[in-house]
């Protein structure tokens, strides 16, 4: 499955999106009333992308935040939780693919040495403001 949704009780914890997964020209992979908005663009060379500047009078309200994750090389262990740390899933990413956390909860294990890159809201409150640890952590 190139790209799946990870859902508990009707709510979305994550987007999870293989290396295969193509795109011809822009294709916005996650609803627009995402507080972060995730595409995937493949364009044949010679393509031209007009120049811009995004508007800065646009005032965004955030009241969570989504986290997205590229593992550029290595193999981990992502798993997910419910808000009430219910486990929902476990699933291995490889390199190449990407995750999109929506809501709940979730770990790593790494697998094999890795390379990721994070992605998310700020500005960041520091670690303990922004996150809420589970008490007992079992892998």
């Amino acid at each position: 499955m190139l790209q799946e949704t990870i859902e508990y009780k009707g709510k979305v914890i994550a987007h999870i999106f293989r290396k295969e997964l193509g795109a011809d020209g822009v294709n916005f992979l996650t609803p627009d009333d995402y507080t972060l908005q995730l595409g995937l663009i493949e364009h044949p060379a010679g393509k031209i992308i007009r120049d811009h500047i995004h508007r800065q009078d646009i005032k965004y309200k955030v009241d969570t935040t989504q986290e997205f994750l590229y593992l550029e090389k290595g193999k981990v262990r992502v798993n997910l939780y419910s808000e009430q740390w219910r486990k929902v899933k476990s699933v291995i990413l490889s390199a190449g693919d990407f995750i999109l956390f929506i809501s709940g909860g979730h770990g790593l294990k790494i697998l094999k040495k890795s390379r990721l890159i994070e992605i998310k809201q700020g500005p960041y409150p520091g670690e303990k403001k922004a996150k809420i640890y589970r008490k007992h952590e079992h892998g």
